[in-house]
């Protein structure tokens, strides 16, 4: 009786030690902490470009994945440095992978890589990873090109038959939008062996032995308190960001848990998530992602200092410190006007189309050439401010223009 009793006290004590232990990846909504004292570690943010050096990631008309993800990262990384007591660790800098100096095919060599990023991660002891991606998606065609000639046994006989040949192309998707991952629920396996070897309590000499140890129920306790404490996190960061592209009119996909294991979500000890700014696939967004990445940073950034500043119990403006403000985001100049892109179409589209009649706001027709191909946008309204025109957005999303998105104007010149 008494072992019983000794067992049960020291079960409710070690569960009360491990909430005070894991104050690292507390939710702000229900228990705020504040702000770090001096001599407090830095909050180190691990960012991570996608591909680099031999693997291009998906390609697009102008550039490739690597090549957007690298600099949007840079730029991002620029502006979360500048916040007190943030440290900024990248994956890589440059137009090479990480651990390159491996040899092997190249197939081997971006495996490597891909390990490589979380091996980066955890060595920091970082405090949130964030991955930076472009999407792709191709539409597949099957046409026939011909006939071939086959001889087959028909009743003992060989006989000839004609058959038909024929080809695949794939043609860009428009597919458009943002969406961001988490890891998925059939790798929390990996991920609790990640936080065993790299969270918060993995250097701690007294739950070591207890974490490695399979045949503990209270170390599987903890390990689930903490992943669970991980994931609520990495939902919070992602979602944070997915609503930060929703304000400036991108197509938002959602937040997702990815059904394919992405390596550097699962084998990370930390918050993480796979952001995929946009379709590289799709032209207008290629150009957007290409000419508009002062707008993705600062999307990312806004939500990565709301996230921080819940964590730490304190504002926005607080965060940046006594008596300085966050780093500035590029802002759209005096005297911008916006509209509402509904749609794109290949063919010609008249302002009165029909279904256009139910918009409130007057509707415009622009001709444009994209790669070498002349398509006509359409766009509603015409707003003073951005406030306006994304209450409007709403509505007209619900009438059925589910891809439509906010651009501006200046001087009858189109913002890009």
């Amino acid at each position: 009786m008494y072992r019983k009793l000794l067992s049960v006290s020291f079960t409710s004590w070690f569960l009360l030690l491990i909430c005070c232990l894991l104050p690292r990846y507390t939710i702000a909504s229900t228990d705020a902490l504040p702000a770090p004292p001096p001599g407090e570690p830095p909050f180190v943010v691990v960012i991570d470009p996608g591909h680099g050096g031999i693997d291009p990631g998906a390609i697009g008309k102008v550039t490739n994945e690597k090549t957007v993800a690298l600099s949007v990262a840079l730029k991002l990384g620029k502006l979360m440095a500048q916040v007190p007591n943030v440290q900024v660790v990248y994956t890589r800098t440059t137009d090479v992978l990480p651990g390159d100096n491996y040899q092997g095919s190249n197939k081997q060599r971006i495996n490597h890589s891909l390990r490589q990023r979380a091996i980066i991660a955890n060595k920091a002891h970082g405090n949130l990873f964030i991955s930076i991606h472009c999407n792709s998606a191709y539409t597949r065609h099957r046409v026939r090109s011909g006939y071939r000639t086959v001889y087959v046994r028909s009743h003992g006989k060989r006989v000839r038959r004609r058959v038909p040949t024929y080809r695949t192309y794939n043609t860009p998707s428009p597919a458009r939008g943002t969406e961001t991952y988490v890891w998925g629920i059939q790798k929390n396996s990996d991920k609790d062996l990640a936080l065993k070897e790299n969270g918060p309590l993995a250097d701690d000499p007294e739950f070591k032995s207890l974490l490695n140890s399979d045949n503990s129920a209270e170390g599987q306790i903890m390990v689930n308190m903490m992943r669970r404490d991980v994931m609520r996190h990495s939902l919070d960061i992602a979602a944070n960001v997915e609503g930060e592209f929703s304000k400036v009119g991108r197509v938002s996909r959602e937040v997702k848990q990815r059904q394919v294991g992405i390596w550097v979500l699962q084998a990370t000890g930390m918050p993480s998530v796979l952001i995929e700014t946009g379709f590289i696939s799709n032209p207008e967004e290629e150009h957007y992602l290409i000419n508009q990445q002062d707008e993705l940073v600062g999307c990312i950034y806004k939500a990565f200092t709301r996230y921080l500043a819940g964590i730490r119990g304190i504002s926005a403006e607080e965060l940046a410190g006594p008596g300085k403000t966050s780093p500035a985001i590029p802002q759209p100049a005096a005297g911008t006007i916006y509209k509402i892109q509904l749609m794109v179409s290949n063919d010609p589209v008249k302002a009165d189309d029909n279904r256009f009649k139910k918009l409130d706001g007057p509707v415009s027709i622009e001709s444009v050439k994209l790669n070498n191909q002349k398509v006509y946008r359409c766009l509603e309204g015409e707003y003073k401010d951005y406030d306006s025109a994304d209450r409007e957005l709403e509505k007209i999303k619900l009438m059925g223009f589910r891809d439509a998105f906010i651009v501006g104007y200046q001087n009858g010149k189109r913002l890009e």
